[in-house]
């Protein structure tokens, strides 16, 4: 069985330990202040919070996932199907229905796996007061017990119109909810910051900072050789270190490289840097239609802006250099283009530099021509 777990939350065995982050968010946790946890994409943060809300096994836990949401509504029956999967609150669960019997909920349990199944009628519309009846409600509920409640991707409700009203309505609320730790975890950096160090937003200063970065690669070195020690396979140093490289680090991400290395192996191999391409292929077969998908949706300029990022970098894309390279006329051409690219999610703007979000399709670019 591939021990590489990628695309998913991971905890016990499958997490990575990183004591030093586990032990700061376990003490905001305990002493009840609110967490901001921010970091790019694909870095952990989820599990992060996951393991750690595990291992504070009294504590009850609501996880709300807000990516792409676009509605005050969405973010309410987001809220409600978060108390839906939530253990062991069948009676509050009542109550949460009686609380939307405007939406026409429905309830109902998934035959196979047994988890909870929350519909509402989508043409049903809410207030902003609906929300802070909503918050009023859990923390009345939960008062004394230490409940944990998680935004994961908060980034994404400043897509929701009249999202300053919403946000206010969330200090407002969350000020007074003094037995109930918020965690707000968000992976575009600079919204992030808007949202959490602007003085103009309604929760500056709402939430202590906890950055998230790449693992050691020492620790991450241990443990992958440990993953790969259960099939009886070796990996070198220098397959290891090309991996990190390839893809800057990110966890999530190495962990796909190194399931396709495994996938493409045998019990017993010794691993070395050989393999790697072997590896990116079977990447890029399985994922060559989010890269037809992608292309799809770019103008002919937009594909050579790609294009240009992933065989010339991104730290100057509007350089002189840049545009010889790629044969576009002009930087403000290159500029427009970018921010196509990072309103789909393709690239995200990262210190001085342009990155892509997934690495792999950088790689597969380098090799084609546009």
């Amino acid at each position: 069985m591939n021990p590489f777990k990628y695309g998913q939350v991971v905890s016990t065995v499958d997490f990575c330990e990183r004591p030093v982050l586990v032990k700061q968010l376990k003490s905001f946790i305990q002493s009840g202040q609110n967490v901001l946890l921010q970091g790019e994409r694909r870095l952990g943060k989820t599990s992060l919070i996951f393991e750690t809300c595990r291992r504070e096994k009294k504590k009850p836990f609501i996880y709300i996932d807000l990516l792409e949401v676009k509605s005050l509504e969405g973010i309410c029956k987001r809220i409600a199907k978060a108390i839906a999967c939530s253990e062991g609150k069948a009676g509050f669960m009542e109550k949460s229905l009686r609380f939307f019997s405007s939406l026409k909920p429905s309830f109902s349990l998934d035959p196979v796996s047994g988890t909870p199944l929350l519909s509402f009628d989508s043409s049903v519309k809410l207030k902003p007061e609906s929300l802070e009846e909503l918050l009023d409600l859990i923390a009345k509920e939960y008062t004394g017990k230490g409940l944990i409640i998680v935004f994961d991707e908060f980034q994404d409700i400043l897509q929701v119109d009249h999202a300053d009203e919403i946000l206010a309505i969330l200090r407002g609320r969350i000020q007074f909810h003094s037995g109930i730790t918020y965690i707000f975890s968000g992976s575009v950096r600079n919204t992030m910051y808007e949202i959490f160090h602007s003085s103009d937003s309604p929760l500056f200063k709402s939430a202590a900072l906890l950055e998230i970065g790449p693992l050691k690669r020492d620790n991450f070195t241990t443990f992958l050789r440990k993953k790969f020690a259960e099939g009886n396979c070796i990996v070198s140093a220098e397959l290891l270190e090309c991996v990190f490289q390839m893809v800057s680090d990110i966890p999530g991400d190495v962990q796909q490289l190194c399931s396709a290395i495994w996938d493409t192996t045998n019990s017993g191999d010794t691993i070395g840097i050989d393999i790697i391409q072997d590896a990116l292929e079977v990447i890029h077969a399985r994922e060559s239609k989010s890269y037809d998908l992608i292309l799809r949706q770019l103008t002919n300029l937009q594909t050579r802006t790609l294009s240009g990022l992933a065989k010339y970098g991104g730290e100057a894309p509007t350089s002189s250099a840049f545009l010889r390279a790629t044969g576009i006329a002009q930087p403000s051409s290159v500029s427009r283009s970018l921010k196509k690219l990072i309103s789909i999610r393709v690239i995200y703007h990262y210190g001085n530099e342009y990155r892509f979000v997934n690495p792999f399709l950088k790689l597969w670019l380098k090799d084609k021509d546009f």
